[in-house]
């Protein structure tokens, strides 16, 4: 069994533990979480929850009823599962060992409020691999293309739910066209540039559900030229109090 380690998530006293020689959630799994809304009693789905570190900031972080973690990875949905009851969460978070697609019929259709997803960012075509067959399947759509983790969001969000992403801006036009061919009509997309003088690798979008057309452009700066982060990506990586 893999050795973990402890981290701190710095919201709430918050930790979580994760495997030392596997995959490791990144800043973009805290963005995801930190740009996510829901309204008070909302169900939350997390498509490819890893080891549950969205599921446990959002537990913190915005007023739902219940999160709900599905990952197909049973070593991980085991660590997600542990990492729950370290952080004695057992009453809000339930994480389910099971394949994305299974969605509908383990929830049911049109079940919840609320989707968030921090997918493969590589396509199953792009020819990187990985020595570690855990990080090659949380990086690569090896089991579960980008249409079908959408297509099956849409499937258990109800009618003007929302769908939250975060992808690479290479993969864009991809993302915003599945989204669309399964009625999740982009709301807010947010480019994020890693410094000024770069261009945006990564963006976060908000999608609802037959929602009308007509979307919201905004940017985040995380650095400046002089490698601090900005106060905007501050508040969102919550270090104002650091």
């Amino acid at each position: 069994m893999n050795e973990t380690r402890i981290d701190d998530l710095q919201c709430n006293n918050l930790k979580i533990k994760q495997f030392k020689d596997g995959y490791c959630f990144t800043s973009d799994a805290v963005l995801l979480a930190n740009m996510t809304r829901c309204a008070y009693g909302d169900t939350v789905v997390d498509l490819g929850c890893g080891n549950g570190v969205i599921a446990i900031l959002l537990s913190a972080k915005i007023p739902c009823k219940k999160i709900i973690g599905i990952e197909l990875q049973k070593e991980v949905a085991d660590l997600a599962k542990e990492n729950v009851e370290f952080n004695n969460l057992q009453d809000k978070i339930q994480i389910i060992n099971d394949d994305i697609c299974n969605a509908p019929a383990l929830l049911g259709k049109e079940s919840v409020e609320t989707v968030v997803c921090n997918p493969p960012y590589f396509s199953r075509s792009s020819g990187e691999t990985r020595e570690s067959p855990q990080i090659a399947l949380s990086r690569h759509e090896s089991t579960c293309s980008l249409n079908q983790i959408i297509e099956n969001a849409s499937k258990i969000l109800k009618y003007g739910g929302e769908f939250y992403i975060i992808h690479k801006t290479q993969r864009m036009a991809e993302v915003i066209a599945d989204c669309a061919q399964n009625l999740l009509i982009p709301k807010n997309l947010t480019l994020i540039y890693p410094k000024f003088s770069k261009t945006a690798d990564t963006f976060v979008m908000r999608c609802k559900k037959c929602g009308k057309h007509g979307m919201e452009v905004s940017k985040l700066v995380v650095y400046d030229e002089l490698g601090n982060m900005t106060d905007e990506a501050k508040i969102l990586y919550n270090k104002n109090n650091l």
